[in-house]
């Protein structure tokens, strides 16, 4: 039986608490930045308070990205793939890119590398 990271096409990492990545919601009313809990080349997932009920399965979202230190932001577009189990405070919700440019992809694989060598990679 594969593990989930066999399952899965890129490696996930999880940011550092003192350099957390922002995700700044595109589209909707809400003025709040979010954090993610884990991020890849082919997606990222988003802590959100469990009041957040923005979002369905299977929806098509458009965020921004910001990465900490010298790395750009960059916009993406994705899909819902997973609502995790919410908390009395945070709720998780599983997002799959569908659409970002190259400039946001060299950022990201850059960001993705630096925490792979800091040994942050999801199991």
């Amino acid at each position: 039986m594969p593990t989930t990271n066999e399952k899965r096409k890129h490696q996930r990492v999880k940011p550092l608490e003192e350099e957390p990545v922002e995700v700044h919601l595109m589209g909707t009313g809400l003025i709040d930045v979010l954090n993610a809990n884990d991020i890849s080349l082919g997606g990222i997932g988003i802590l959100a308070p469990n009041h957040f009920d923005e979002w369905d399965l299977n929806e098509k979202i458009e965020i921004i990205v910001a990465l900490p230190g010298d790395l750009a932001d960059f916009r993406a577009r994705g899909v819902i793939k997973q609502i995790g189990k919410k908390s009395s405070e945070l709720g998780l919700y599983g997002v799959q890119f569908t659409e970002m440019g190259p400039k946001g992809k060299q950022d990201l694989l850059v960001y993705v590398n630096r925490l792979i060598r800091k040994h942050r990679i999801v199991k």
